[in-house]
């Protein structure tokens, strides 16, 4: 499929949104998902006793968080964070801005916010400083699920929040913290050695 092969050259300004280079249908793909939970958020949350400003930032929110699930799946973003460990430190740790936004927006809902936050943020560090890419792939996807759980507990009043917070958790622990271009890297390996046994 053609869309899928056509490179583009990413902005320096935008490295740490898409990589330095993505792909037309990454791009696609991360549009979609940003402005259709933007498009729910607003659809959701328009009529409702939130201020306009707090409805813009949230909305500005669910673009990021949403676009940043696909995007950190992606080869162009795994493969700048591949450079460097710092970088995806740096990331997470910078994560920590939106719980803290969210909680202004939801302040009725600090205590669920403030758990997920923690508990993500904990399990980002562990993902990342396990080695073995399979394993790493195992240990997110258990540790994911353990924050769903988590979520579900903390009893959220408000069904869209609890969303966002669970996109949170899978942009973080699984999309971002798994190094997902070196399993592609190690399954083509494994690929070619029974191609030319």
């Amino acid at each position: 499929m053609k869309i899928q092969n056509k490179k583009i050259q990413v902005h320096k300004f935008l490295f740490e949104l898409f990589g330095r280079e993505t792909t037309t249908f990454d791009l696609l793909a991360i549009v979609i998902a940003s402005l259709s939970f933007a498009g729910l958020t607003l659809l959701l949350k328009l009529n409702t006793n939130i201020s306009n400003f707090k409805l813009i930032i949230l909305t500005i929110l669910a673009l990021d968080i949403a676009g940043g699930v696909v995007a950190n799946f992606t080869s162009g973003t795994n493969n700048y964070y591949d450079e460097s460990l710092r970088k995806r430190y740096f990331f997470v740790l910078f994560h920590l801005l939106q719980p803290s936004i969210l909680i202004w927006i939801f302040p009725n809902e600090l205590q669920a916010i403030l758990g997920i936050s923690i508990f993500t943020l904990l399990c980002s560090i562990i993902v990342l400083n396990i080695n073995k890419h399979y394993t790493q792939r195992i240990a997110a996807i258990t540790l994911l699920l353990l924050s769903v759980i988590l979520s579900i507990l903390l009893n959220y009043s408000d069904p869209l929040l609890q969303i966002v917070m669970q996109l949170f958790s899978i942009k973080l622990i699984l999309a971002f913290c798994v190094n997902w271009s070196s399993i592609d890297n190690d399954e083509t390996r494994i690929k070619n050695k029974t191609t030319t046994r």
